[in-house]
This record gives C-alpha cells, structure tokens and sequence, in this order.
C-alpha cells in the first residue's frame, strides 16, 4: 500500500479513536474529576468548620484553667470564701466569657454550685436537671488529688449539644492536691451557631445525634468508620447545592452530634459546561482541520519526500559522497536536502576536525586552575589534570590507583553524591569535604555531570572542583564576629533580641515560664580605675564563663555592654527554679577568681522577671528585671529579686 492511502487510513482511524476516547473515556472521567474536586472543597470546608469548633474548646479549656488555678476559686470550693460568687459570677462575667454555665464540685465529686446563663437573654437561667446530671456524670469523684489533668470537649443535655471544658481546681501554682473541679460550658444554640457560621463564612448546622432530621444513611456512614479518625461524608442534596458532614463525639468517646456544611455546587456545574464545550469544539476543529491536513499534506510533504529518498537511495547505492541531491523549495525539505548535501561534504573534513578537536580540549584541561576529573561508575579515576594532583598531594599515578570515594572525609558522602546526581544527571556546587594524602579535610564544591563514554556507552562523571575552604572559614567568622561580643564570646544585644523572641515563641506554644535575668556587677568600674581596662577585660571574661557554667545548656547569655549580662532561662517550672538559677549564680561570682586582687569585692545584682507573670514581650520584660535588678542595687548589692510592681520603679532604659 503507498504511503498516501496508508496515511488516509490511519488518520480515519485515529479520527475514530479520538472521538471514542473523548465520549466514551474523557467526558466521564471529566465528570468524576469535578466530582472529586467537589468532594475535597466540601471536605475542606467542612475541615475549616471542625477547625472553629476545635478552637471554640481550646478558648473554653484555657479560660477553665485560668479559673481553676486561682486561689479564690479554690477558697470558694473549700468554704473559705463565702463573697466569691457576688464578685466573679456576674451578669457581665458570663457575658464577657460568652459561657452559658460555671458549675463547682469540691474533691469528693459534689457539686457546689451551679449557675446557668440565657446568653440570648442576657440574664441568669436555672441550670435543667437533665444539663446538671450529664456534667455531673463526667465530673469523677474518685479522682486522684494528683492528677492535674483537664479535659473538653461536647456533652449531650436532652436534644441540646453543649462546648465543656472540665478543669481541677488547684492552687495559683498549678500544684497538687486537687481540691475539687471546674465546669465551664456553653450551649450550641442556633445564636451560637450562627457565630461560627459568620467566623467561618459558612453555612453551617450543628444537630444531635438523634435529630430526625439527620439522614439515617450518612449516620450510619459516618458510625461506621475508625472511630479514632475523623470520618467525614459529602452528600449531595441536589443539583445546586452539596452538603458536607461529620460527627463530634462527647467526653466519653459517644457520638452526640452531626455538624454539617451546606455549599453551592456551581464550580461543579461549571466545569461540566466547560467540558462539554470543549469536547464538542475539539471534534468540529479535528473534522474541518483533517480534511485540509490531508491536501496540504500530500501536495506539500509527501510528493516531495518520495523524491528526496530515491535521490538518496541512489547516492547510498553508488557510494559516491561528491553527488548531490537536488534542493527544491526554501521549507524543511528544502533545507533537509540541503543538510544531506552539507552533511556529505562534511564527512570528508570530520576526520581533521575531530583531531583538532581533542588538541584544544586537552589544552583546556591540562592548563585548568581548577582541578578536573573523569572517573568511572566504580569511582576510578580515569583522568585528572595537574590542578587536581596538586590540591591532594598525591602523584598522578597515585591518584590513578584509586577511587573517589577514598578521597571523601566520610564514605556516606559519596553515596549521597551518587544519590544527587543519579536524579538529574548533574550537580552543580555540591558541598563535600575531601582528604588530601596528609590527611588535610578540604572543603570543596563539586559541578559534575554524568555522561556515557564515546564508544563503549559506560557511565563516567566529569566534573570541576572548587576548594572554598578559606572562603567558607571566612565567612563563618564575620557570621559570628556580627552575633557575638568579641571579648567574651556571649551574644551581642541585637541577636539577644532575636533569641530572646524565639522563647517566647516557645514558651507561648508550650505554656511554660521564661525567666530573664539582668545581672551587673557591683562595683566593677573600681576594677577599671584602679587596674586598668586590661584587668578589667580579664574579669569580664572570667565572669562570662562561670555564667556560662553555671548555667544550663539550654540557657542563653549575652552581654548588653560594659558589666551588664542578660540571661534566658526556658522551661521554668516554677518562680522557685528562677531563685535557686539565680543563687547558684551568685555563688559562683562569690567564689574566688584566678586573681584575688582584682575581683576582691566583686559581687552582682540579679533582677528576675517571668514569662508570663511579668509579661509577654521581650522589652517589657527585660525592663522589669532592670527594675528589680536596681532595687537590689539600692538594697545592698549583692543579691537577686524578683519584680516586684510594688517596689520597682521604671528600669532605666
């Protein structure tokens, strides 16, 4: 069969195929793509709506451990505070609080009180039986007096689903014994849900478990999951809107309520329009572009190519490389005819070039400052150039004895190496450190390149190495010259700053306390006056390292200037951990030095501030403990305090 009816027929039948494949496979698949695009919108809505909710109890659960761990609270339960309700438990409070009931058990697990709040209303309600029963039901009597445990989460009330956050009640330290527990609850009413609704921007519905008007069958889909991952169901409701739900289990791990989120389904609609548009316009363009394709093709391409391959064929037969074939047209074929004639009377000078070729690269390569290499896939050097020989120290033929590998300060290195390159089939300043034969570690940047040998197609790399060594010691100096005092190594003020916002980051997201010290010592500038800056600098740099000893590792000290140093002690446990840091400090100051004379009376002033006793933010806390630090000044010298906003004054910055 020619090559024009063999090209008619395949291209009637990819026309087929084509149009089989775009209504029997494209379009449905389109379908169900928009469906699962569809169903991870709704799922992520409904994510964004668990999220409100999730983040409604952590509100509940932090303001109930702030409520527990007041000392009036624990008054209250235990008798001693008769006045507590008339002062906290107003109108205003639960309000203020957005709760709708506060309820205390004392240790044995009775309830003390009950107050409920209409927050529609805004006045006091009765707290229902049936309310009452159900956080009395999670509220354990046989608690342990050393369990400090709080839990939230949803309870059930009747037909009502309830946010309720349950918290021992402890002393202001957060210390055991427990003394009785802490309930603190608010009602998912159509007012409440509609907040979360309006935080989220989404229609939402929060309904019992066994609300009618629940679908039986997303239930049941919903029960039917692991109950220790979050299931959740798209359903849609009709052709203009899909519905996501999920199911919220109580304190004790029993479904009691469905939260659902209603969206409309016109990202959906519309793509299915789109589709069919576009499948219907693809088909119209293939049957009206086909036809001319298929003229176009024959007058232009293939007349001509069965010309072009009887010229060639004949010229391969009489293997006569002076012959030429004809050049019709300035198109491709054109310009394929003249590449034959070019590549035809290049084949006679290829051999030249190719010598001249390889005189210039071994040129290039001998002459290189930078060391080169090319080596095999075991590792074997196959070629290097003097630059190479000279930075390892070894002989060339030495170097052709052995594999990259040896050269690497750690073997793993060079399966990483193996590892980067195999992905892209090059590196380009790959971080190594390689060994010269005195054992020297030079740290180097490696551009290789994976490529096949001419001839034999074996893997070899070929590759440039750079030696950054004093580049890199360079920069690691000024990088810790611009973050720390250079007479005693500390952090500098500004990269104390950055520190010192970091913990507080942290301790923020783990709920611990940060002490921050500011310490100076007490009469240093005597040490300046009578012995000099020199001397001076010594007790500076003596001081440095017993606060550094005298610390933790996890601890941070820097120097402010002249005799002040600040410290950054994380995870206090306790304002107790903070004195006994600072005493220990103390006492290695009070400890003799290598030179009596010189430190003889050197003492310091601590001053202590707390995060977040004191406050939340790096400034204001190290003004407090410069506050405190001055009273101690003022006091004696020679000691620590705590900051007092009784005492202290403003600090001097």
């Amino acid at each position: 069969m020619r090559l024009r009816a063999q090209i008619i027929w395949g291209m009637g039948f990819v026309a087929v195929a084509v149009l089989a494949l775009l209504f029997g496979f494209a379009y449905p698949r389109l379908g169900r793509t928009f469906t699962d695009i569809e169903q991870v919108d709704v799922r992520q809505d409904v994510d964004r709506a668990t999220n409100a909710l999730a983040a409604e109890l952590s509100t509940l659960e932090v303001q109930s451990h702030d409520w527990a761990s007041w000392d009036d609270t624990a008054a209250y339960v235990a008798g001693t505070k008769p006045s507590y309700v008339d002062e906290n438990l107003s109108a205003d409070t639960f309000m203020n609080l957005h709760l709708n009931l506060i309820a205390f058990f004392d240790a044995s697990g009775r309830l003390v009180l009950a107050q409920a709040f209409d927050l529609d209303e805004g006045e006091a309600a009765a707290a229902p039986e049936d309310e009452m029963a159900a956080v009395a039901s999670v509220v354990s009597p046989g608690r342990s007096p050393d369990d400090t445990s709080s839990r939230a989460g949803l309870l059930s009330f009747g037909d009502q689903v309830a946010l309720v956050a349950i918290h021992p009640i402890l002393n202001s330290a957060h210390e055991p014994p427990v003394l009785g527990t802490l309930v603190i609850g608010r009602t998912l009413g159509p007012s409440e849900v509609d907040r979360l609704a309006a935080q989220v921007a989404l229609p939402l519905s929060v309904r019992g478990i066994t609300d009618p008007r629940n679908d039986p069958g997303v239930v049941a889909t919903l029960l039917g999951g692991d109950p220790a991952r979050r299931q959740v169901a798209v359903v849609p409701l009709n052709a203009e809107t899909v519905a996501g739900y999920t199911v919220w289990r109580d304190l004790s791990g029993v479904p009691v309520a469905v939260l659902g989120v209603e969206v409309s389904r016109d990202p959906f609609r519309a793509g299915l329009t789109a589709a069919t548009f576009l499948l219907v316009a693809t088909v119209v363009t293939y049957v009206l572009l086909g036809g001319g394709f298929l003229w176009f093709l024959d007058s232009r391409v293939l007349s001509r190519t069965a010309r072009l391959t009887r010229s060639v064929a004949q010229i391969a037969r009489d293997q006569d490389p002076a012959a030429r074939v004809a050049v019709v047209g300035k198109d491709e074929l054109g310009g394929l005819a003249e590449n034959i004639n070019g590549m035809l009377a290049a084949i006679e000078e290829s051999s030249t070039a190719l010598v001249q070729s390889e005189r210039r690269y071994h040129n290039l390569f001998d002459s290189s400052r930078d060391p080169i290499y090319i080596t095999a896939a075991d590792g074997h050097f196959v070629d290097v150039n003097p630059a190479l020989v000279e930075l390892f120290g070894y002989s060339r033929d030495q170097l052709m004895t052995k594999t990259a590998g040896e050269l690497y300060a750690r073997p793993e290195d060079r399966d990483a190496f193996r590892a980067a390159i195999a992905g892209k089939g090059f590196v380009t300043g790959y971080p190594v450190s390689l060994r010269k034969k005195d054992g020297t570690l030079v740290r180097c940047l490696l551009t290789t390149i994976a490529d096949k040998a001419p001839g034999t197609g074996e893997v070899i790399y070929q590759g440039i190495i750079r030696d950054v060594t004093e580049l890199l010691r360079q920069q690691e100096e000024l990088t810790f010259l611009a973050t720390h005092d250079p007479l005693t190594g500390l952090l500098t003020r500004s990269a104390l700053n950055d520190v010192l916002s970091l913990e507080i980051a942290r301790a923020m997201r783990n709920l611990e306390r940060l002490a921050v010290f500011y310490l100076d010592l007490d009469k240093f500038k005597q040490v300046n006056d009578i012995h000099g800056h020199a001397a001076g600098d010594r007790v500076l740099r003596d001081v440095a390292a017993r606060l550094r000893e005298a610390l933790r590792a996890s601890d941070t000290v820097a120097r402010l200037g002249g005799d002040e140093f600040v410290a950054l002690l994380p995870g206090i446990d306790s304002p107790k951990d903070a004195e006994l840091a600072a005493e220990k400090i103390l006492q290695a100051l009070r400890d003799s030095f290598s030179d009596a004379d010189l430190a003889r009376g050197l003492s310091a002033s601590i001053g202590i501030a707390l995060y977040p006793d004191d406050g939340d933010d790096g400034t204001r806390l190290l003004q407090k403990a410069d506050a405190a630090m001055y009273n101690v000044k003022n006091c004696g010298r020679d000691g620590w305090k705590r900051y007092d906003p009784k005492t202290d004054g403003p600090s001097r910055s």
